[in-house]
């Protein structure tokens, strides 16, 4: 789904409509087995409904079976607050080999912009199954609550200023061991805030010519290793402190990184984390000679690396286009809010309560807040001036979309771009596809 419509050639007109036959052929919940199969479709593609969209789906259920199927389907529909919305009991006969068929329209007073829990549990014969959805209604339409602090952005010119003199000793060396017969790797080193050394890997085609610039940065404790795949475009993979081969001094575990010095806002983990992402960005911009051209930059992460692609596009308006997939960590306060209402506790806010438990730690739910709104990435976005390509999917749990979609609503720009995807835990496979041409459309 675009917010801003744009115009296409007519190759790249081609390649979107297939983009979109992949979206209505993936898009559905279809299941078959020897009982009852059915096919779960909403009436907008991507269970986005905007305007005067006709809200709900279409029901087909189908009859394996030789012989006559009576059942109930009890249909439910819920907030982020927890609250149900929406419910309706139906009732349906299947003869042998035959389906059933019905819209369900699900709008009501109550529907209000957001995301929602669609589930249907269905009974028949001896067939019991709970079948769960998600969509969005005016998505653009969520903001977020998180508050800007009044020195927010001297709070970064600080921080910037204090990596500014810190000399980054850039160190190249080309690793034989990773490099192929089409691709150089580089191993990249450099000096951050706290005179800590992050690496990363430089990924460079062997062929003449300058290249495009993909700036690809880590989810929560991941290690990004080379990629020595691409043979059309640099890869530059920076593993800030705490990941991968950046762990000299900082190697927390996954309920503890998140959390260091969480109490004082000048000496919190993620005031590094951001700087160190920053001054990778920094590197390719002082490094053109390895063949890379600075006129195609993109930055791209996913989880915690979106939030940190998210960052370095708003302190820094040099790269061309910025990824953010599945972002964590977005509208602090809705989550927590969530935690309350949800089945499933939205991340990082049990690290986060274990932290607050803790006497030692002098800090309670509201002083978290106010600190987290100098890290929330919904009061950076609105800094943001490359094109964007915001994904993310509606049932994901670990960063709900509730509060995810804040930080694409404080995106200013006209060229941002949103796609929804209706996995469980990640993108479908047509946002990747939808990805690749959106890079190579900039590019």
């Amino acid at each position: 789904m675009n917010a801003k419509v744009p115009s296409y050639s007519i190759l790249s007109g081609r390649i979107l409509q297939c983009l979109i036959l992949m979206a209505c052929l993936f898009g559905g919940h279809t299941y078959a087995q020897k009982g009852i199969g059915y096919d779960i479709k909403p009436f907008k593609k991507e269970a986005i409904f905007r305007n005067d969209d006709k809200i709900g789906y279409n029901l087909k259920f189908k009859n394996n079976t030789n012989e006559k199927v009576r059942g109930s389907i009890k249909a439910k529909v819920f907030n982020y607050k927890g609250e149900e919305v929406f419910s309706e009991d139906l009732f349906f006969t299947m003869d042998a080999k035959r389906g059933y068929n019905k819209d369900l329209y699900l709008e009501n007073d109550k529907t209000k912009p957001g995301f929602y829990q669609f589930l249907l549990m269905v009974s028949a014969n001896d067939y019991i199954d709970t079948l769960s959805f998600g969509y969005g209604v005016d998505p653009e339409k969520v903001y977020s609550t998180v508050n800007r602090p009044a020195d927010f952005d001297q709070f970064w010119d600080d921080a910037r200023r204090e990596l500014i003199n810190i000399d980054p000793k850039f160190r190249v060396t080309r690793r034989g061991d990773q490099s192929t017969r089409e691709v150089d790797v580089f191993l990249v080193e450099f000096q951050s805030v706290e005179f800590q050394t992050i690496r990363g890997w430089l990924s460079v085609p062997k062929r003449k010519g300058k290249f495009s610039v993909i700036y690809e940065l880590p989810d929560y404790l991941q290690e990004l290793r080379p990629d020595s795949l691409k043979t059309d475009m640099a890869v530059f993979r920076l593993n800030v402190r705490g990941h991968g081969n950046s762990k000299d001094n900082t190697n927390a575990d996954f309920n503890t990184f998140n959390i260091i010095n969480l109490n004082d806002r000048n000496k919190y983990i993620y005031r590094s984390v951001y700087m160190d992402a920053l001054r990778g960005l920094d590197f390719i911009y002082r490094h053109e000679y390895l063949k890379l051209d600075l006129r195609k930059v993109i930055v791209k992460g996913a989880g915690q690396g979106a939030v940190l692609a998210a960052v370095v596009s708003s302190l820094d308006n040099r790269p061309q286009g910025c990824i953010i997939e599945r972002p964590v960590y977005t509208d602090m306060r809705t989550l927590f809010y969530m935690a309350n209402t949800q089945k499933v506790i939205p991340w990082p806010v049990t690290n986060f309560q274990t932290y607050l438990r803790n006497p030692r730690n002098r800090l309670n739910e509201e002083g978290l807040f106010k600190n987290w709104e100098y890290f929330d990435p919904v009061n950076f976005a609105s800094n943001i001036r490359s094109r964007v390509l915001f994904g993310h999917n509606q049932k994901n749990t670990f960063s709900p979309a509730q509060a995810a979609i804040s930080l694409y609503n404080q995106i200013r720009i006209d060229n941002r771009n949103i796609y929804m995807s209706l996995d469980e835990n990640g993108m479908d496979k047509t946002y990747y596809g939808y990805e690749i041409f959106w890079m190579k459309k900039i590019l």
